[in-house]
C-alpha cells in the first residue's frame, strides 16, 4: 500500500516543476532595458626609494675616484594635474652644510688626521626627457615627465639612479674606522 502512495506523488512533483519551467519560459520581460556600471579611479601618487644594500658596507679606500650607486627612486602618479620637486640634502635630517662621510664617533682619530671626507651626489635620471641633477651640498630637481608611461599623458612618471661621487683622496691622511654619510631625499608637491 505504501507502495502504491509514492509511486503518484513522485509523478505529482515532477508534473509541477515541469509546469513550473514551462510558465517562467513564457513570462514576461524583466521591467528595465539597460545597466549601468560606475567606477572611480582613484588618485595614486607613489614615490619609492630602494637602498643598495651594497652601499651600506664597502672599502672607501678602494672606491677612491669612482661612483657607488646607493640606491634608486621611482616616482609615478596618475594625477593629471601633480607636479613635484624633489629636495636632495645632506645629512640625515638635511641640516648638513655639504655631503660627506664622517668617522663614527667611537673612533679613535691620531693627531694631524682627518675624519670628514667630502663627497658629491648625483641624482640621475633614468627617463627620457628627465631631468638630473649633481653637487656637493643641497639641490633640488623638477620629479617625473608626462607621456614616458604607455603614452598616456596623464600619467607623471621617473625612475633613476642616487649615485654618490667619490673624490680620489689620500687614505694615509684618515683616521681608520667606520664612515657613514646619510642623504636626505623629500618630495615637494607644487
Amino acid at each position: 500500500m505504501i507502495r502504491s502512495l509514492a509511486h503518484p506523488i513522485q509523478k505529482g512533483i515532477l508534473f509541477a516543476l515541469v509546469l513550473g519551467l514551462c510558465a517562467s519560459a513564457y513570462s514576461s520581460p524583466l521591467p528595465f532595458s539597460s545597466v549601468q556600471v560606475q567606477g572611480e579611479m582613484p588618485v595614486t601618487e607613489i614615490f619609492r626609494v630602494e637602498q643598495n644594500q651594497q652601499a651600506l658596507n664597502f672599502n672607501l679606500a678602494e672606491s677612491r675616484n669612482s661612483t657607488i650607486q646607493v640606491g634608486s627612486y621611482t616616482l609615478v602618479s596618475n594625477n593629471a594635474v601633480s607636479q613635484f620637486k624633489l629636495a636632495v640634502r645632506p645629512g640625515q635630517r638635511g641640516d648638513e652644510q655639504q655631503f660627506s662621510f664622517v668617522l663614527d664617533q667611537a673612533e679613535t682619530i691620531l693627531p694631524g688626521q682627518r675624519s670628514v671626507i667630502p663627497f658629491s651626489v648625483r641624482v640621475v635620471s633614468d627617463t627620457s626627457r628627465g631631468m638630473s641633477v649633481s653637487g656637493n651640498a643641497s639641490m633640488q630637481k623638477d620629479l617625473g615627465v608626462r607621456g614616458v608611461y604607455g603614452n598616456n599623458e596623464t600619467i607623471l612618471y621617473e625612475s633613476g639612479q642616487i649615485l654618490a661621487e667619490i673624490p680620489d683622496f689620500d687614505p694615509n691622511q684618515f683616521a681608520t674606522g667606520w664612515y657613514s654619510a646619510a642623504i636626505e631625499l623629500s618630495i615637494e608637491v607644487l
